[in-house]
């Protein structure tokens, strides 16, 4: 299966630094994201930790036997980056360092992803962005236990306050979702710098621009231009 990818990171307009980090992989079919938080270092060693963590585990224990089996092999290895942020943290003395995480493994034409925090991947197609992964944070949460409409959870005061991360409690839960990529269409891993800022029917259409490195580039251009409060990452892949 030939993957087709492009990469682009900013650290926005009001951070000193970037404390996002990117993975491709296409000989893997596996992409990785992460928004690391922790202060100045803290979050730039985390989120690089969990990448680097859960690359050398995907290579280690080699190609899934079948889908179940890479569902498997993929927690696995979020549960693995996760012990590996912890240990670092305790050796360089950055208590409170972690990292989201949202890791995408592409195999006959299936999509496993197994994610935490609140970076996001969705699927693209026919003009729509379709978010297959839920944050896990504060606002999500009162959405779930019916506290607040759906429709008001982008702009709570409370949505940037994860539930869960990596490297900040020895127990996560990673989520997992399988889904079968249609032709056509592609995939978008973000972090909250692009799809807190940039509405999703925009996503849309920036991300269908002909060429991956153009559309990648616009993406980050364009939260930019809505002020870049935050670091922005984005990857897209065209299976």
């Amino acid at each position: 299966m030939s993957l087709r990818y492009a990469i682009a990171t900013d650290r926005g307009r009001e951070r000193e630094n970037n404390e996002d980090a990117a993975l491709g992989v296409p000989e893997l079919g596996l992409f990785v994201i992460a928004d690391g938080m922790g202060g100045h270092i803290g979050g730039e060693v985390a989120s690089q930790v969990a990448i680097d963590s859960l690359l050398a585990f995907v290579k280690g224990h080699g190609p899934a036997r079948d889908l179940k089996d890479g569902a498997r092999l993929l927690s696995e290895a979020v549960l693995e980056a996760n012990s590996a942020v912890l240990h670092e943290a305790e050796l360089r003395e950055l208590a409170g360092m972690g990292t989201t995480l949202t890791a995408l493994q592409i195999a006959e034409h299936t999509a496993t992803i197994c994610h935490v925090g609140d970076t996001r991947a969705g699927l693209l197609q026919d003009g729509e962005l379709s978010v297959l992964t839920r944050d896990h944070n504060i606002a999500s949460l009162m959405v779930d236990q019916g506290i607040i409409p759906a429709a008001q959870a982008p702009l709570h005061p409370e949505r940037h306050m994860l539930t869960q991360a990596v490297g900040t409690s020895e127990s996560i839960d990673p989520d997992i979702v399988q889904v079968e990529i249609p032709r056509g269409a592609r995939i978008l891993l973000s972090t909250d710098g692009l799809h807190d800022v940039v509405p999703a029917d925009v996503i849309a259409e920036l991300a269908h621009q002909k060429e991956l490195e153009d559309a990648a580039r616009a993406l980050i251009d364009q939260a930019n231009e809505r002020g870049g409060p935050d670091n922005v990452t984005v990857i897209l892949i065209e299976p």
